[in-house]
C-alpha cells in the first residue's frame, strides 16, 4: 500500500501542511482509512489503538471534503473528554492551515457555555464536542444546527458506550439519517456491534489497523507499589519532582 499522502487522495494544500509540520509517511490506520473516506459513501468502523494516527485518518480527508461556501454545520466529531475533543480541535486546525476558509470549533463540557454559544453564531463547518456538552447546545433550540451535517465522527467510541450514551442518543435523534457514520474504537465489544446496528447503515466497511502497533511509543510508564497509607505521600512527591 502506498506510503505516501498524495498516492491516498490528500490534495496538494494539505500535502504542503503535513511537509511543514514534517509528516511524511502515514501510519496503517491512515492508510487504510484515507482513501475510502475520500472515494467511497458507505459507513466505516475503524479498529485502531489510540496513538496510531486516528486523528489525521479521519480529519485529513474531512478537511479535504467540506464544502466552505457553504456555511452549515457540515460535520460533528465526538470525543468522549475534553482533553481529547481540545486535541483533536488543535490538530484539525493545524493540519487546516493552508485551508483558512474552513472553520473549526471546539464544543466541550467543563468549561463556560456562553463563549461557546457565542462562537457558533460564527460561520462554522466542523464542530468537535463532547456528547454531553453538545447534547445540552442541541435542548437550548436555536444553540446549534445539527439538520445538515453530512459526517458524524465517533471517536473512542468505546469510551462512550456507557456513561455518555444518553447524550450520545440525543444527538442521534436531531441530525439527518441520510449521513455518513464513521466510527472509531480500540476494541469491538457487544456495546459496540449494538452502537454500531443502531446508529449506522446496513452497508459498512471495517477496516482494521494493525493492532500490534504500539501507540504513544514515546511515553515513559513507570509504577511504584506502596502500601495505602502511603499513596498521597508518594502522588506529592512524584508531582514535585515533574515540577
Amino acid at each position: 500500500m502506498s506510503n505516501l499522502f498524495s498516492n491516498l487522495g490528500i490534495n496538494s494544500e494539505i500535502q504542503q501542511r503535513l511537509s511543514d509540520i514534517q509528516i511524511v509517511n502515514p501510519t496503517d490506520i491512515q492508510k487504510k482509512v484515507i482513501p475510502v473516506f475520500l472515494s467511497q459513501t458507505e459507513d466505516v468502523v475503524a479498529l485502531a489503538k489510540t496513538g496510531t494516527g486516528k486523528t489525521a485518518a479521519f480529519g485529513l480527508p474531512l478537511i479535504q471534503l467540506i464544502d466552505p461556501k457553504n456555511t452549515a454545520i457540515q460535520a460533528v466529531i465526538l470525543a468522549p473528554t475534553r482533553e481529547l475533543g481540545q486535541q483533536i480541535h488543535t490538530n484539525l486546525e493545524s493540519f487546516a492551515a493552508h485551508s483558512p476558509e474552513v472553520s473549526i470549533a471546539v464544543i466541550c463540557g467543563g468549561i463556560p457555555i456562553k463563549p461557546q454559544i457565542d462562537r457558533l453564531k460564527a460561520t462554522t463547518h466542523i464542530v468537535v464536542a463532547t456528547p454531553g456538552r453538545l447534547a445540552d447546545l442541541v435542548k437550548r433550540g436555536e444553540a446549534i444546527d445539527l439538520s445538515n451535517i453530512q459526517y458524524f465522527i465517533l471517536d473512542e467510541a468505546d469510551e462512550m458506550v456507557s456513561a455518555l450514551k444518553e447524550g450520545l442518543d440525543s444527538i442521534i435523534k436531531v441530525i439527518p439519517k441520510k449521513r455518513r457514520t464513521l466510527l472509531f474504537t480500540a476494541t469491538l465489544s457487544g456495546a459496540i456491534k449494538q452502537m454500531v446496528n443502531n446508529y449506522m447503515a446496513t452497508a459498512v466497511v471495517h477496516l482494521e489497523a494493525d493492532m500490534k502497533t504500539l501507540g504513544h511509543q514515546g511515553i515513559d510508564h513507570q509504577y511504584v507499589i506502596v502500601e495505602p497509607i502511603e499513596k498521597l505521600e508518594v502522588l506529592l512527591h512524584f508531582l514535585n519532582t515533574k515540577e
